[in-house]
């Protein structure tokens, strides 16, 4: 029997292999593309994958082989640097090359065949002459005729809302007589070149900071601005996109947080006069594939957008910027594991095009790389206009009594700034009412059943909900272990204080922002807007808050509890939490009126703590720097983390256990593995979670053993059994 040719294609399953495939009946071999989309039987699932080889045969027999149902395109999705690009991070990150090029693409492409580009309608007059009796008898006819008669270019349908509302039959009616026609264009259309709205004033300092960037605009290099909260760091952004815009070339902004989109968008397109295309999750699969599109076919000179939009098929890409670089938001979590930020400095680098990584409080692997000179160190040290750096306290919540986690002294301030008619902010990092409710008479806790996590208490719903694996319950009424109702609530969160305050300030409008409170979509916009409007004089919420906001009236914040940080067997968590004081402590005092910051804690002695307020942050990170180079932790090593969850938890010991010997044969040096050590949450959503540590003193130490380990990890007998992944370069090792 004749060898048949195949195609290899990679599918979005968690398999580092592709797949063989005979061609479709009736399609020329020849004329498939590599890169092409393809849709193909798998088990009992249609899925849709990507052709990654053309071969002359087989390594299967051919009554195994299966045949693909449909080619999608007749050229490739990924141009040939995209492609490039979504292989090394399937590489570098040793994650299944399948689900790779499935991320990259926007969700339309992996339902349907093609990208239609979106189009609205636009309503205009027929005709200038006078119309006569002819709409005498129809005055809302006459009313919508006059309204679009008055605008030559034509209306579209939300501008002609915005005038009226239930116009739809009158203008049918207009289009039967022939008074009005009704046409299409594109939504993708990019606006007119005119005037900019706003002129780019920059201070000197900001001028600085956009001049040495500028210098080398048209070769690739990473710029760490690092300028302290209010400096403008997003002026000296604007004034470089607006160079690169002008020379015909595209722009591309990532930031953490949807939440910071709408701010940011509104400064871009009032200053540059052009409209932003978004790139997140919020997005409908019709807006997210109008980006795609956008970016594509260069129509979208600027997208702003969370981490996967570092995906996006620029056709022009000029310039990349990071905003809060520092943030964990850009390190993917689930499903594939990857660093937007890192894979955006390989992609500048792949395209020769400079990076902007810009925050007030640059993550210490930025500042080694800046030392060792692989970046530039571009400062902004002074806030921007008239605000100043806000005066920070500490109060020892030792010597203090505090209801419900609000000391008497923070409270005294709050009432002072709101007889002024400013607006505070008070900062905790726990939602719900009370994060444990314990039995005071047998000290039952109540716990979730299948995470090793206490439930968080939610007044007024009446339940308790664990954050991990979101189960939730009917709140007891009684201790189910021995009847008791004396029940108490133990610690603090955003929803105990929010009701602590309205019963000390009840006459004063507040507003709690937490994950919680902002599910629904645009709910966190709203939300951040009525502050800005001063629609609210106290601020309760998360680390949603620290984020990039500009609240010109908050002249207080108060951080609650730093705590948990300070005492975290993470050796990360004294840089995060020094990120978040210094983040949270910049909504204060930025504009004309004077700032100041309550941090309150159980341990104001603590040394780090102190060299943060004494010094700042770029002398706290400099010692935290030498503590890490004196443990060989990263930035001065290298980690990797193979994770194994499974509900038996002997499983994943044995699991992890034998492939360790495999992964570190006699004579390795320069490499070492510890474990297997349970995860710090050690059982999550019924299931336990172990993992292996890898520490290298050089990055090769790890790439080169990484695909052999792979593959002996894929082929152990276990491996069936229990749900593994690899991470390369983690941020949490818990």
């Amino acid at each position: 029997m004749p060898t048949l040719p195949v195609l290899k294609i990679a599918l979005p399953v968690p398999l580092y292999k592709y797949f063989e495939y005979r061609a479709p009946l009736g399609t020329a071999f020849d004329n498939i593309q590599v890169g092409v989309r393809v849709r193909v039987p798998f088990g009992k699932r249609i899925l849709t994958g990507i052709v990654v080889e053309k071969c002359p045969k087989s390594s299967l027999a051919p009554d195994k082989l299966k045949t693909v149902q449909e080619i999608l395109d007749t050229k490739p999705v990924f141009d040939p640097v995209l492609k490039k690009l979504l292989f090394w991070v399937a590489r570098y990150y040793q994650q299944p090359t399948g689900e790779v090029l499935n991320a990259a693409l926007p969700k339309a492409l992996r339902k349907q065949k093609h990208i239609r580009t979106a189009s609205k309608a636009i309503y205009r007059a027929c005709t200038k002459k006078a119309i006569g009796q002819l709409l005498d008898r129809a005055p809302k006819q006459r009313q919508v005729f006059e309204l679009i008669k008055a605008h030559p270019a034509g209306l579209t349908a939300d501008e002609i809302t915005a005038h009226m509302s239930h116009w739809h039959p009158f203008v049918h009616a207009l289009i039967d007589k022939n008074l009005v026609q009704k046409t299409t264009c594109s939504k993708v259309s990019a606006k007119p070149p005119r005037a900019v709205a706003e002129s780019l004033t920059l201070t000197q300092e900001q001028r600085h900071a956009f001049e040495q960037v500028h210098r080398s605009i048209r070769q690739f290099g990473v710029y760490l601005l690092a300028g302290v909260t209010g400096s403008g760091k997003t002026e000296v952004y604007l004034a470089l996109a607006k160079d690169v815009i002008a020379r015909g070339k595209q722009v591309l902004m990532l930031v953490p947080e949807i939440g910071l989109t709408p701010q940011l968008v509104q400064r871009i397109e009032s200053r540059l006069n052009i409209q932003v295309a978004l790139m997140h999750s919020d997005l409908s699969t019709g807006e997210g594939a109008q980006t795609w599109l956008q970016a594509n076919t260069g129509q979208a000179s600027v997208v702003v957008g969370t981490r996967s939009a570092i995906f996006l098929p620029f056709r022009n890409l000029g310039l990349i910027v990071v905003d809060e670089e520092h943030d964990l938001s850009f390190k993917q979590q689930e499903g594939i594991l990857y660093s937007a930020r890192d894979v955006a400095v390989y992609r500048a680098k792949q395209l020769s095009i400079p990076i902007v990584l810009g925050s007030a409080t640059p993550s210490l692997e930025s500042q080694h790389n800046a030392i060792l000179g692989h970046y530039r160190n571009v400062t902004l040290s002074k806030r921007a206009k008239l605000a100043k750096i806000p005066q920070v306290k500490l109060i020892d919540l030792r010597s203090k009594h505090a209801i419900d986690g609000l000391s008497s002294e923070l409270l005294q301030a709050i009432e002072t700034e709101l007889k002024q008619k400013h607006q505070v902010l008070l900062f905790l990092n726990r939602r719900g009412f009370a994060p444990v409710l314990l039995c005071h008479d047998c000290a039952w806790t109540a716990e979730c059943a299948r995470c090793d996590s206490h439930m968080v208490f939610y007044k007024g719903q009446d339940i308790i909900k664990c954050h991990h694996c979101q189960k939730q319950e009917k709140a007891p009424v009684a201790c189910p272990q021995c009847g008791s109702e004396n029940l108490i609530f133990l610690g603090e969160g955003t929803q105990r204080i929010e009701n602590r305050l309205k019963k000390i300030f009840p006459d004063t409008a507040m507003i709690r922002i937490d994950r919680d409170s902002t599910r629904k979509k645009h709910t966190l916009q709203d939300k951040l807007e009525e502050v800005r409007q001063g629609k609210h004089q106290i601020i309760i919420g998360t680390q949603m808050l620290a984020k990039g906001h500009d609240f010109p009236n908050v002249t207080l914040v108060g951080i609650l509890n730093v705590d948990h940080g300070l005492l975290s067997s993470d050796f990360r968590a004294s840089e995060r939490l020094a990120q978040l004081i210094v983040q949270v402590s910049g909504r204060a005092g930025r504009s004309a009126k004077k700032g100041r910051v309550l941090l309150q804690t159980h341990q104001p002695e603590h040394p780090l703590l102190n060299r943060l307020l004494t010094h700042g942050y770029q002398d706290f990170s400099k010692e935290v720097l030498r503590q890490r180079e004196r443990c060989v932790l990263p930035p001065f090593s290298f980690m990797l983390l193979v994770r194994a969850r499974a509900h038996q938890q002997d499983l994943t010991y044995r699991f992890l256990r034998e492939i360790k010997s495999s992964m570190l044969p006699s004579g390795s040096s320069g490499l070492n593995l510890f474990g297997p050590i349970p995860a710090s949450l050690e059982r999550k959503a019924g299931m336990y979670q172990s993992q292996l540590v890898a520490i290298a003193t050089s990055r090769k130490a790890i790439q080169a053993r990484l695909p052999n380990w792979t593959t002996v990890i894929q082929q152990h007998p276990l491996a069936k059994r229990v749900r593994w992944n690899i991470e390369v370069d983690p941020l949490e090792t818990a």
